[in-house]
């Protein structure tokens, strides 16, 4: 059995990337243990090395403490402007100032959506080429483009069989 820590780089509480992660937890079986984390609630003042001087904020210790706990990692990042958010960057930010591999060479499932036709992909392939630098081995990658007609709210799923298949298969790549 895996340990999965799964969340969202948003901080927006109506998030569609925290949709479509939970849609992505719920194809998980329940022989594997996922644990679905708040990343806002590990609140952290916007990096700097005058604040670090004080100290590593206690919330980001609790967050890499559960970094160091997972086998690996479920992460749904938003796209702002063809990069993740700042909110996501300065949690990166400080964790990496714990350690500069702080996914500890583990697995990692890169997702995004959007209500454009791309779905984030963009900054996916950014996030691709950073993640190694930090510890993490991306085995799979899925974005959902056009998330206001292809996913089911009320459901919380996707409503286009390709699109699920193209998610199962990122997945799977996990599970592992």
């Amino acid at each position: 059995m895996k340990k999965i820590l799964a969340f969202s780089g948003s901080n927006n509480p109506k998030s569609i990337n925290q949709q479509l992660l939970l849609a992505a937890i719920n194809k998980i079986d329940e022989h594997n243990n996922v644990h679905l984390i708040q990343l806002s609630e590990y609140t952290a003042p916007i990096y700097s090395l005058v604040i670090e001087e004080k100290g590593i904020p206690k919330p980001i210790k609790e967050l890499f403490q559960l970094f160091t706990e997972a086998d690996g990692f479920m992460i749904a990042s938003p796209e702002h402007n063809g990069l993740p958010s700042s909110f996501f960057k300065n949690i990166i930010d400080w964790l990496s100032r714990i350690d500069q591999r702080f996914f500890g060479d583990k697995p990692v499932v890169l997702m995004s959506t959007s209500p454009g036709v791309t779905g984030g992909a963009s900054h996916l392939q950014v996030l691709e080429k950073l993640f190694p630098r930090w510890g993490g081995n991306i085995c799979g990658m899925y974005s959902l483009g056009d998330f206001n007609n292809k996913f089911d709210i009320d459901n919380s799923s996707i409503q286009d069989p390709s699109e699920n298949t193209k998610l199962d298969k990122a997945i799977t790549t996990l599970m592992q």
